[in-house]
């Protein structure tokens, strides 16, 4: 069972480890990022990041999807961690049995490249076409939160999408 889908664009990292893990009782990290997958160093990093309490994959957006549509998939609790809004998007549409996508951390520097971003919190920033991306997560009718750790009140992601639509 997928307990949580989470944007995070540091993957794996000590909130992860000692809060989300352990909260949600899961058995199961799955990393999906194509970057991440290919590269040995970044996958070693994860690694150790790791909760020791449970088995991780850092998998490609394929090969994640492909690995959660195994009914094998549904007998163990699964924390998913997407790195960026698109990815977010293709598992959400690709992947069957997800109830809450959580917004951690994300998109902290204002700019990246030509991007520009708004901020939201201290930890969540967000441009016009990842808003357009959010949006269309909403829709599925989804339980979609903005929470760095378990001890925060979630913030539905509903709310910032109204006051962006509305100013």
């Amino acid at each position: 069972m997928i307990k949580l889908l989470r944007l995070d664009d540091r993957m794996i990292h000590g909130q992860i480890s000692t809060k989300w893990s352990r909260v949600l009782s899961v058995d199961r990290i799955i990393v999906i990022n194509d970057d991440a997958a290919a590269n040995e160093l970044v996958k070693r990093s994860l690694m150790m990041a790791a909760p020791a309490t449970c088995k991780v994959a850092i998998k490609s957006v394929r090969d994640s999807v492909e690995l959660l549509k195994n009914p094998k998939a549904k007998e163990h609790d699964i924390l998913l961690i997407v790195a960026n809004p698109a990815d977010l998007l293709t598992v959400v549409n690709q992947v069957e049995g997800i109830q809450k996508v959580n917004i951690g951390n994300f998109g902290l520097l204002e700019k990246s490249g030509n991007v520009k971003r708004k901020r939201y919190n201290e930890y969540f920033w967000y441009s016009e076409d990842e808003a357009e991306i959010y949006r269309q997560i909403v829709e599925k009718g989804l339980e979609c939160t903005i929470q760095v750790i378990p001890d925060d009140v979630p913030s539905p992601l509903s709310n910032i999408l109204k006051k962006e639509k509305g100013s």
